[in-house]
């Protein structure tokens, strides 16, 4: 039986979704919900996300997937020996830490995959132009205001097809860097400013340094020809220098096909 999961987390204090070796941090959004899975079933259950997270990075709707095995444990079954989900839902979240909540589980095809049968991403980046003590681990608090309309002219030269290369961390799991942008803008809202951006896929670092570098453009450290070049120019190995920090950035949903019956973007 395979199921998929919606999951919830503050990255606050794991080293990312998947564990980074001997990183200072140490935890991992993946390992403590195998750690959950075996605790219930008495054995290890690998668990498959739609991608990696970093270090500090949120999730509002993570998705990932399981197989279980044939052999469920009584207190997962109904009366009539049939699976119950809202048990194991209910058994999860009793085990996961509180930094990590299963927000829904529902039953896939043999063949869905949580990464690989994804068609899109969204990602959420919040900067405070003011301080903040409550919100200091959600947004990055700048100092110095921004043009935030010269930030949005910089937004909308990445819609459609680009190589990120310049916006990118190099790692040699990665085959190309290009990806398709069909969404990405800015709003201000009071003294938040948000930057949506829906993507078919991201490569490491790929937001926060877009980020970093829309933040130069509206305090005119860069100008946006500048952005533009470095969007347009990645043969000349150029790169954006500064990468903004993790904390503000979470990962709102992954889409895969109607076919699967699953959560749209924002877990709907």
């Amino acid at each position: 039986m395979k199921l998929a999961l919606l999951i919830e987390y503050d990255g606050t204090n794991f080293a990312g979704w998947q564990t980074q070796g001997d990183h200072p941090r140490g935890r991992s959004v993946q390992a403590e919900i195998e750690k959950a899975f075996r605790q219930l079933f008495g054995r290890t259950i690998q668990v498959h996300g739609a991608g990696r997270t970093d270090t500090g990075v949120h999730a509002r709707g993570m998705v990932a997937h399981v197989e279980l095995p044939e052999e469920i444990p009584a207190f997962l079954l109904l009366e009539d020996g049939s699976f119950n989900i809202s048990k194991l839902l209910f058994g999860l979240n009793g085990t996961t830490p509180k930094d990590i909540v299963i927000r829904d589980i529902r039953q896939v095809a043999d063949d869905f995959h949580a990464r690989h049968s994804a068609i899109a991403r969204e990602y959420r980046y919040t900067i405070k132009r003011e301080r903040t003590a409550i919100d200091r681990n959600y947004v990055w608090a700048i100092r110095h205001d921004v043009d935030v309309a010269k930030m949005d002219q910089c937004a909308a030269l990445l819609i459609g097809e680009h190589d990120f290369t310049s916006f990118s961390k190099r790692t040699a799991d990665v085959k190309h860097f290009r990806c398709i942008v069909t969404h990405a803008h800015w709003e201000s809202n009071g003294p938040k400013i948000v930057f949506t951006i829906r993507a078919n896929r991201f490569v490491r670092g790929m937001v926060r340094a877009l980020v970093g570098a829309m933040v130069q453009a509206g305090q005119g450290t860069i100008t946006v020809e500048e952005f533009e070049g470095l969007l347009h120019s990645p043969q000349e190995l150029r790169r954006a220098k500064y990468i903004s920090p993790a904390h503000g950035l979470v990962l709102e949903g992954v889409e895969h096909p109607e076919r699967f019956a699953l959560w749209g973007i924002g877990g709907e």
